[in-house]
């Protein structure tokens, strides 16, 4: 039954979507279509670009920043001259040409989402033989309010071959005497000067003896049948990395359910679609794993980054390296319980993101780096840039239909906006049978949630421009710890235990 409402899902997703072009105005069509042929023309043009890159040197801050003023300056000139020559019809056209563009770029996965879960569905479940010595790395600064409990389920994951050692990075509060507590459990403690995550990790690996490495955010908790779940891809020797799937425990507020219904999407949706291509956008510092001789051979994690996490993703896949996810590791993780520690956990992760952009940028470019050059980081840029715009083109065009007197076609357009964004929620509720009351959050994601995660998306990626492309300051994201949660997951039940799907937040 839950196949037949997912295919279903998927089916009314791709029909309404369609259906949305037979009432366009003939106009809009043709420039959502220039659109998105310009961008595929890009594509193949640049896979004609061959030799090496010739790294350009940093630029100055100044230069970055008339760089920057002069694109706005010319924005806001064509902008000008758009509204002192238009008419209302050219703002219908602008706004679902916006729309258009912004749902088609999220729902290009769809399809593929759905593939993926029914061959999964297919694979008959086996017990697995292959039991490889697994090293778990915790970095650790200023973690006191929740180290403890991240070593507890680590001790207690269901895994025979495990060593679990936390790398405390010169942290100013009790985490080393909490995390030394647990060292006649087994426990390995290592103390170094504060160095970033990247050195954490580093020095975590350099004392490790397991053939797979598996990391986890000193606020995760891990369920006890996760480890034996992720190790299990390792078994395909082709395979160099396994990420495992976060979910929010603490659903009590507002925000939170926001930040699980849109962790479920991109999990269950995007990440699905790309795993059809071996490829991830991202394997996630909060519970990944990692052959160690992959992390050797393609030089470690590097200094000075603020997303370690994408950036090993990223040299994993360019060494075409195939990395794919488990659903069955669940990893629940702390989400921010204040808009202001959001705002300072997708800016430092959005800066990371296009820092990474930055420093692989040779990747759009070289066709020799494969799945990476002619699909995820095309989809991941556009996603990031002109998605972003999209989303400030429609709110300023809304703002002038709405002073026009134009609120009823500002109203049918949401309304179809919505439904289909409750869709494609329903959809990975679905894949993921999760809790249904998170998708009555779904309108926030086309008016609210998504125009504030756009704005520190471009908020990020002027930072960086502005920095010439590395940006090192982290914003730290105050630990919740273990203040009572309705939410909080029983992680040794029955449920957690036996299978990640009924383990969700409640």
């Amino acid at each position: 039954m839950r196949n037949f409402l997912m295919v279903l899902s998927g089916i009314a997703l791709c029909v309404m979507l369609t259906g949305i072009f037979f009432f366009m105005p003939v106009e809009s069509i043709w420039i959502a279509t220039g659109v998105l042929l310009a961008i595929v023309l890009y594509h193949f043009l640049s896979r004609l670009i061959k030799g090496r890159q010739i790294r350009e040197p940093k630029p100055s801050k100044w230069q970055n920043l008339s760089s920057l003023l002069i694109i706005f300056i010319v924005i806001f000139i064509l902008f000008v001259v758009i509204l002192h020559e238009s008419v209302s019809s050219i703002l219908i056209h602008v706004l679902l040409v916006s729309l258009v563009f912004t749902m088609m770029v999220n729902f290009l996965t769809v399809p593929l989402a759905i593939f993926h879960k029914l061959k999964e569905k297919d694979t008959p479940s086996v017990t697995s033989k292959y039991k490889p010595h697994v090293s778990i790395i915790v970095p650790a600064y200023n973690e006191e309010k929740v180290v403890a409990r991240t070593i507890e389920t680590l001790i207690e994951a269901d895994y025979p071959y495990k060593e679990i050692i936390i790398v405390d990075d010169g942290s100013k509060d009790n985490t080393y005497a909490i995390a030394s507590k647990y060292i006649n459990r087994g426990i390995k403690v290592v103390r170094r000067p504060n160095g970033g995550k990247f050195a954490a990790l580093n020095t975590g690996i350099a004392v490790s003896t397991g053939e797979i490495i598996i990391t986890v955010d000193a606020d995760s908790l891990i369920a006890r049948a996760s480890i034996a779940e992720i190790v299990k891809g390792f078994e395909d020797p082709e395979v160099a990395g396994v990420a495992g799937n976060l979910k929010v425990f603490n659903t009590n507020k507002l925000i939170t359910k926001l930040q699980a219904l849109e962790y479920i999407v991109q999990i269950q949706i995007v990440r699905r679609a790309f795993e059809n291509f071996g490829s991830l956008t991202v394997a996630s510092g909060a519970f990944s794993a990692f052959r160690k001789t992959a992390i050797e051979e393609i030089g470690w994690y590097d200094r000075d980054y603020l997303l370690e996490d994408f950036d090993i993703t990223i040299k994993l896949l360019k060494s075409h390296r195939i990395l794919h996810g488990n659903n069955e590791a669940v990893c629940y993780t702390e989400a921010p319980e204040t808009l202001r520690d959001v705002y300072r956990q997708r800016l430092s992760w959005f800066r990371g993101d296009f820092q990474s952009f930055w420093k692989h940028r040779d990747t759009f470019f070289n066709p020799r780096f494969g799945i990476m050059h002619r699909l995820t980081f095309p989809y991941m840029l556009i996603s990031m840039t002109l998605v972003p715009v999209a989303s400030v083109v429609v709110i300023i065009t809304s703002i002038i239909m709405l002073i026009n007197g134009e609120w009823m076609t500002l109203l049918m357009a949401f309304g179809l906006f919505t439904t289909l964004q409750i869709l494609l929620s329903a959809l990975g509720v679905l894949i993921a049978e999760e809790d249904w009351r998170l998708i009555l959050f779904s309108p926030l994601f086309i008016v609210g949630y998504k125009q504030f995660l756009d704005f520190v998306m471009l908020k990020a990626l002027i930072d960086v421009i502005l920095s010439g492309g590395v940006y090192l300051r982290r914003e730290r994201v105050e630990r919740i710890g273990d203040s009572p949660s309705p939410a909080k997951p029983e992680l040794n039940s029955p449920a957690v235990n036996s299978s990640a799907g009924a383990a969700g937040p409640t």
